[in-house]
C-alpha cells in the first residue's frame, strides 16, 4: 500500500526532508509538496540582498528541482486549510479550492508579520514574509530611490527591531547611501529595547553601530497607521518617509486558525518533542508555524528550523515504514547569531563572545554559501 505525505510548505524543515529522500529513498511513499511559487528564498541572505550584496538567484532553493530529484510531486498553490484523517477517511489538504488527499502530512509554512491589520499596512509597506516578499521589498527601495535626486534626503521606517528589523536598517541605509542619496532611517520598535532576547551587551553593540551609521532609534513608540508617504505613531506626528518595511514579530499564518489541528495559546501548530501533532493525529510541523510543547518561548530563527529539519525526516520516514516513534527534538540552548550590518561586517554572539568585525561577515557569508551549495549540489 501506498503512503500518501504530503508536505506542505518549502521551508527550511521540509528542504531536509527531500534531501533525505534524494539521499536514500523511502520505499511505499508518494511525496507532495505544496508551495506558493516554485522556489524557497533562504533568510539568512536576505539582508545581504536587500543591500545588492547578493542577487536574488543565489538566494534561491529550487524547490520544482528538489521534487524532482526526489521522486515527489510538486502543486504551486496556497494552502488554506489542512483536515486530518477522520475514522477511516483521508486527510485532505485545500489548496486554493482543490482538495488534496494525504495520509501522513506535515507542516513549515512559517509565520506572518504582527499587526499587519493595522490600517495601510498591506497597502503600503513592505515585508520579507514570506521571503519571497523580499523582492518586491528591494524592487520597491530601487523604484523610489529613482524618483528622489542625488544628495536628497531619502528617509525609510523600519518598523520592528529584532535581529531581522536591526539587519534590514542597516542594510537598507547602505543601499541608499550606495545610490547617492541621503539615509535617514528609522528604526522603531514597541518594546522597550532593541534586540530582544539578546543581552545587554550585545544591545550596547548594536546601538553603537546604529548610531554611527545615523540610524534613529524610536523605542517604546506605537505605530497606528501607514499611509503611502508616511507612517503614523501613537502620540506623534506622522513621520514622512519614501518607504515602510515592516519587520515585526511572528504572528501565527492564516492557514492554523483554519484548520482542524490542536493550536497552542500563541495560535501556533502545537507539536510534542517528536514534532508531531500533540493530540496524535498525523500531522507534523517544524519551523516558524508551531509552538513545541514544553518550550512555550523557543525563538523563531531560522538555525532552529535547519536543526529540526534532520529530526523530521527521519520520523516522518519512519511513519511511512510503521517504525515507532522517532527521535525526540531537543531546542538548542544557544546558537551562533551572525547578524549583517551593511557594511561589509557582522554583529556575531556566540555564548558571551560578542564582535564587530569584517571576519565575522566572512564567517557568515561562508555559512550561508555553504548552506546554499548543499541544495544546489542535489538538482544539479
Amino acid at each position: 500500500m501506498t503512503v500518501r505525505l504530503v508536505l506542505v510548505g518549502g521551508g527550511h524543515a521540509h528542504l531536509s526532508v527531500l534531501e533525505a529522500v534524494i539521499r536514500d529513498p523511502w520505499p511505499g511513499v508518494e511525496i507532495t509538496l505544496i508551495s506558493p511559487g516554485g522556489h524557497h528564498h533562504y533568510s539568512g541572505m536576505v539582508p545581504g540582498y536587500l543591500e545588492g550584496r547578493y542577487r536574488e538567484p543565489e538566494l534561491r532553493f529550487d524547490l520544482i528541482g528538489l521534487c524532482r530529484a526526489a521522486g515527489a510531486r510538486f502543486v504551486e498553490g496556497r494552502a488554506g486549510r489542512v483536515v486530518p484523517p477522520d475514522e477511516g477517511r483521508a486527510g485532505i489538504v485545500e489548496v486554493d479550492g482543490v482538495e488534496v488527499p494525504f495520509d501522513l502530512a506535515s507542516l513549515d509554512v512559517g509565520s506572518a508579520p504582527v499587526a499587519v491589520d493595522l490600517p495601510g499596512v498591506v497597502e503600503h509597506a513592505f515585508t520579507v514574509r514570506p521571503m519571497s516578499r523580499a523582492i518586491e521589498l528591494r524592487e520597491a527601495l530601487d523604484r523610489k530611490l529613482g524618483t528622489v535626486p542625488v544628495g536628497e534626503a531619502f528617509p525609510v521606517a523600519v518598523v520592528g527591531a529584532g535581529a531581522a528589523g536591526f539587519e534590514v536598517a542597516l542594510t537598507i541605509e547602505a543601499r541608499v547611501a550606495a545610490a547617492g542619496r541621503r539615509p535617514e532611517v528609522h528604526l522603531i520598535e514597541a518594546g522597550p529595547r532593541v534586540l530582544p532576547g539578546f543581552s545587554e551587551r550585545v544591545r550596547r553593540r548594536a546601538l553603537s553601530i546604529l548610531a554611527r551609521r545615523g540610524v534613529t532609534v524610536r523605542a517604546d513608540t506605537e505605530v497606528t497607521s501607514v499611509e503611502a508617504d508616511a507612517i503614523c505613531l501613537q502620540g506623534r506626528d506622522p513621520l514622512p518617509v519614501c518607504l515602510t518595511a515592516w519587520m515585526t514579530g511572528a504572528a501565527p499564518p492564516p492557514l492554523l486558525a483554519a484548520s482542524g489541528l490542536p493550536l497552542a495559546p500563541d495560535g501556533f501548530l502545537a507539536v510534542d518533542a517528536r514534532l508531531r501533532s500533540i493530540d496524535g493525529a498525523p500531522v507534523w510541523g517544524a519551523g516558524d508555524c508551531i509552538s513545541l510543547e514544553g518550550h512555550p518561548g523557543m525563538p523563531r530563527a531560522g538555525v532552529y528550523a535547519v536543526r529540526q529539519g534532520p529530526v523530521l525526516a527521519g520520523n516522518l520516514e519512519r511513519a511511512v515504514q510503521e517504525g515507532g516513534e522517532g527521535d525526540r527534538y531537543e531546542p538548542q540552548e544557544s546558537f551562533l547569531s551572525l547578524m549583517n550590518t551593511g557594511d561589509g561586517r557582522a554583529l556575531l554572539r556566540w555564548g558571551w563572545i560578542v564582535a564587530h568585525a569584517r571576519w565575522c561577515f566572512r564567517l557568515k557569508d561562508w555559512i550561508d554559501r555553504r548552506f546554499m551549495r548543499r541544495y544546489r549540489e542535489l538538482v544539479s
